[in-house]
């Protein structure tokens, strides 16, 4: 099983939002509600951490969060943010009531089931990939597998392509669809 990453992006910041520091963080799941008062949160550009900062407010608009972060208290200090990533640690997300985070299968065995919603045994069937990272659509969730030949599949994770993600038994098991697998 992988290791539980330490932190986690949940967004990506904008332009700034009037003149008195608060910036538009564009969310990447936009049903969260995680940004809190007093939460401790890391600004990154290329992964890299360039500073720690605690949110003081978070507004919720239709499709971006409007933040204040303490001591960034005019627009050009917001905008110094814009493009930057806002990472949370990832003990500081909320516990959830059913199921799981997605980052959770980072890296997890790929495997195509046998015939339709089949279960897999993971000792006996050979995995087609590694979990790379999901993303949103807007439609539907879109997992990408980095396959062992190179190349990357992008599956959306709807009943008639996933049999079951499976973060107890760290692993993802895909319908038998001949796209799949490589052709020979």
């Amino acid at each position: 099983m992988s290791e539980q990453p330490s932190r986690i992006a949940i967004g990506k910041f904008g332009r700034p939002h009037g003149v008195r520091g608060e910036v538009r963080l564009f969310p990447f799941n936009p049903e969260s509600r995680t940004l809190t008062e007093g939460l401790r949160a890391f600004v990154c550009r290329n992964g890299e951490p360039l500073s720690e900062v605690e949110v003081e407010g978070a507004r919720y608009a239709d499709r971006f969060i409007i933040l204040k972060l303490v001591d960034i208290d005019d627009r050009n200090e917001a905008d110094q943010l814009k493009h930057a990533h806002l990472e949370v640690s990832f003990d500081d997300l909320p516990e959830l009531d059913d199921g799981f985070y997605y980052v959770e299968l980072i890296d997890a065995p790929v495997y195509v089931a046998p015939e339709e919603d089949a279960d897999i045994d993971p000792d006996e069937a050979e995995p087609i990939g590694k979990v790379a990272r999901f993303f949103a659509t807007g439609a539907n969730d879109v997992l990408v597998v980095d396959r062992h030949d190179d190349k990357k599949l992008f599956v959306p994770v709807v009943e008639h392509a996933v049999v079951y993600l499976d973060v107890d038994r760290w692993l993802v098991v895909l319908q038998p669809l001949e796209i799949w697998t490589p052709a020979d």
